[in-house]
């Protein structure tokens, strides 16, 4: 039984859990979510998660029905149901809750969580060897919502058919004045001069959990990186390129709208970082208690 959904505490295989019809988060996309994936089979930075959940709530004005504690808990139990041998991906999602036919948050008396574990789809390894192509969307970021992380994600399906129809690995948003944002399930990076650029959280852009972590790798490493903001033409002489993901950790860029970023291979800082950023998350994952 890889795959399980916690639903509002009941565990059960997927063509089992029931959404209602008239949540709203089905009918107007009235929710939030969080996603992570597991490390030697267990969350790590989950406190990270839960504070980013719990300030999207306060953003759309909804009140979790579960502390931290019990939330992790209730992971925990789903990732021991679900009992993958290998790493698992973790969605929790939290709704409106059931209401009326109309976008009034107030006929909804309370919400409702899913917790959805499946068996975690990485990369193939051959991509981290020779990174991937990414192009930039037409679509623009609305930087006003950009940053919650709710179930309105109609841009990131019609971004990732771009980068599907163009071979890509990842399509990335501007900004309305032309700003580099981010992507549909990443956040993204250039290296100059031996630093590291990355689009800065003004500028409308989730701001990853992976991202926070390989920031203070690069710090630890002494690698420089610098938030600001950023368009195409000030990146268009970048050396290396990379994204990074809660699936993918670091992945390389080598390609950008069909031309090769440098020299069209893995540069030295990625590389650099791809190796500290794993050092780093097997060891929190070494130090995460499992129960």
């Amino acid at each position: 039984m890889p795959a399980r959904v916690n639903l509002d505490g009941r565990i059960s295989c997927p063509a089992d859990a029931r959404i209602p019809i008239l949540d709203h988060g089905f009918l107007y996309g009235d929710s939030i979510y969080e996603s992570f994936r597991t490390y030697r089979r267990g969350p790590i930075l989950f406190e990270r998660n839960f504070a980013r959940l719990s300030r999207a709530a306060g953003d759309i004005g909804l009140e979790l029905p579960w502390t931290e504690a019990a939330l992790k808990r209730e992971v925990l139990r789903t990732l021991d149901d679900a009992a993958n041998a290998d790493e698992s991906l973790v969605r929790i999602i939290v709704t409106r809750g059931v209401g009326e036919l109309v976008p009034d948050p107030a006929t909804c008396p309370r919400p409702s969580t899913a917790i959805i574990v499946l068996p975690l789809a990485a990369p193939a390894e051959h991509l981290y060897r020779d990174g991937v192509a990414v192009i930039f969307s037409e679509l623009k970021r609305d930087a006003h919502i950009a940053s919650i992380k709710t179930g309105n994600l109609i841009h990131q399906v019609l971004g990732a058919r771009q980068a599907r129809n163009a071979n890509a690995m990842e399509a990335i948003f501007l900004t309305p004045d032309g700003f580099v944002a981010d992507g549909t399930r990443s956040n993204i990076y250039f290296v100059e001069d031996g630093r590291v650029l990355t689009p800065s959280t003004d500028v409308g852009i989730v701001a990853g959990i992976t991202r926070s972590l390989v920031m203070e790798v690069a710090e630890a490493a002494g690698i420089p990186i610098r938030e600001a903001r950023f368009t195409p033409a000030d990146i268009g002489d970048a050396a290396e390129s990379f994204i990074t993901s809660t699936t993918r950790g670091i992945l390389p860029v080598t390609r950008i709208d069909g031309a090769p970023v440098g020299n069209g291979k893995v540069g030295p800082v990625t590389a650099r970082l791809m190796e500290a950023f794993r050092s780093a998350v097997d060891a929190l994952a070494r130090k995460e208690p499992k129960t």
